[in-house]
């Protein structure tokens, strides 16, 4: 369970996530959201929404890994429900710390149960999206997205119950194969080339003597310099080495 979690985690902090979330931060310190411009100053304001972005972004992450495992996936509203509730519970306290502490109040340290009540609907509102959105959650509140009807890879026979796929991309390692998901990487003992056989329900293209991607995980591409580089759905950029880049041209994927 833990070296699950550890995985998980390796897989969410990729340097566009970390992009991203610096420039929610420094958006939060500029505009000054729930009264903050007009009580502080910059850089007690960039202070305050980095703590605050970088601890909810790591244990809402942490609150939806568990709510997804105690409640079985096809009842979406309950494992919201829970991811609510333990959200609620675990990151308003340190919520209260970091307002308490940080900022200066004139009239006394926030209310706890005030600022749940910020809490809880902030963070039903980003399970219904994600519920809403493509791309996020493979079953919805009104049943399974109807997204793909192929059977799963022979591959994932391989892979530990606790794996959460779709396989996004392989990578291999002298005698070893790292399985990359959304959720995590799992590694398992076996040839690279056999392992990319046993992907054999779901398009796909090498893009390296050691990397495979699947087709539908690709973003984009980027170049740097004289390389380039495909950017994964979970935001891992990989290598393109010149032999495969007629393939990868030929698919729409450069």
């Amino acid at each position: 369970m833990i070296q699950t979690f550890t995985k998980s985690y390796g897989a969410l902090l990729t340097p566009r996530n970390l992009v991203i979330l610096g420039l929610c931060a420094l958006a939060a310190a500029l505009t000054g959201p729930f009264g903050t411009y007009q009580s502080h100053g910059f850089i007690n304001r960039l202070l305050y929404w980095t703590l605050v972005g970088a601890s909810s972004f790591l244990i809402g992450h942490g609150c939806h890994e568990i709510a997804r495992r105690l409640v079985a996936e096809s009842r979406p509203l309950l494992t919201d429900m829970v991811m609510v509730a333990l959200m609620t519970a675990l990151f308003t306290p340190l919520l209260w710390l970091m307002s308490s502490f940080v900022l200066i109040h004139t009239h006394g340290n926030p209310n706890i149960l005030w600022l749940a009540l910020y809490v809880a609907p902030i963070t039903a509102g980003i399970c219904i999206a994600r519920r809403i959105l493509p791309g996020f959650e493979k079953v919805g509140y009104f049943g399974n997205r109807p997204v793909q009807t192929v059977e799963n890879p022979r591959l994932t026979r391989r892979l530990s119950p606790e794996f959460r796929g779709p396989i996004l991309r392989l990578a291999g390692r002298d005698h070893f194969v790292d399985v990359v998901s959304q959720s995590g990487v799992e590694t398992i003992r076996f040839r690279f080339a056999d392992a990319i056989g046993e992907m054999d329900t779901v398009v796909g293209h090498c893009t390296h003597r050691s990397h495979w991607v699947v087709q539908d995980a690709v973003v984009r591409s980027e170049r740097e310099k004289d390389k380039i580089f495909l950017c994964i759905a979970n935001g891992d950029r990989v290598p393109v080495s010149r032999k495969y880049r007629p393939q990868l041209q030929e698919a729409g994927l450069l």
